[in-house]
């Protein structure tokens, strides 16, 4: 673990937070690079991305607060408005972006398609980097387990110091091979928004096995599966309706 990037005097920069934001810039540097070769200004997507951080973070936000309000108040009754720097759930913030870009598209007259595909290499670059600092920040960890990789977090940890599967880097290793395949299926897909529909398909099947191994909330929301799982088995039965319908319209275009 190594929470803290940098100390300068009473400010604490968190290290999360800062591979956070390289997550960020990563993700949309590599979205503006395919928007052009889409036809679509990179400055677009720099538009697009203040946008996306915003509702990525506040999204978020919401969503832990929402679904863990437990979480939230016992973490504002020990660390008062400096809780609320964690406690932020992917799917909440990826819900929100999805909307923020499907109504930015629309008011800007933008080929959705186009724009999905070139956002959704990013979204899992920046992914990994956010789950990096996941790692490090010691939030998200695996159950016990006695395999060779297995992590023990320092004394203290809420994991109790019993080694633990590594379920951040998992999910990180995960989202850099789907980043690698997006980048490599794009020149190769046959019509606009297949990369963004094999995004949903990839990272809910990829999710919803890491999430077997998840220690850090033994909640299970239905059917013994936590409410990760629900939601990203219902994202990959999207995707694969998304991808049917979008080239079901190509063909009869």
């Amino acid at each position: 673990m190594h929470p803290t990037f940098v100390q300068l005097g009473p400010l604490t920069i968190a290290t999360y937070g800062v591979l956070v934001a390289v997550g960020f810039l990563a993700g949309l540097a590599l979205a503006g690079h395919r928007a052009r070769q889409d036809g679509i200004p990179a400055i677009t997507v720099q538009q697009l991305g203040v946008w996306l951080i915003a509702a990525g973070i506040l999204g978020g936000k919401l969503f832990y607060v929402v679904f863990f309000w437990r979480d939230f108040i016992a973490g504002w009754h020990d660390k008062g408005i400096g809780s609320l720097r964690e406690g932020f759930v992917f799917f909440g913030g990826f819900l929100a972006a999805v909307l923020t870009t499907v109504v930015f598209a629309r008011k800007n007259r933008l080929p959705l398609g186009k724009l999905a595909d070139a956002l959704a290499p990013g979204v899992a670059l920046g992914h990994f980097f956010g789950r990096l600092g996941c790692f490090l920040n010691g939030c998200c960890f695996g159950a016990p387990t006695s395999v060779p990789w297995a992590v023990r977090f320092p004394a203290g940890h809420v994991s109790g110091g019993v080694p633990v599967h590594p379920t951040q880097l998992y999910e990180a290793a995960g989202n850099l091979v789907i980043a690698g395949l997006l980048l490599w299926w794009t020149p190769r897909r046959r019509f606009a928004g297949q990369v963004a529909w094999g995004y949903a398909v990839l990272y809910g099947a990829m999710r919803s096995v890491v999430e077997f191994f998840r220690g850090d909330y033994p909640r299970r929301f239905v059917l013994d599966l936590t409410l990760a799982q629900v939601i990203a088995v219902v994202l990959v039965v999207l995707g694969i309706m998304g991808h049917e319908w979008s080239r079901r319209r190509n063909q009869a275009r």
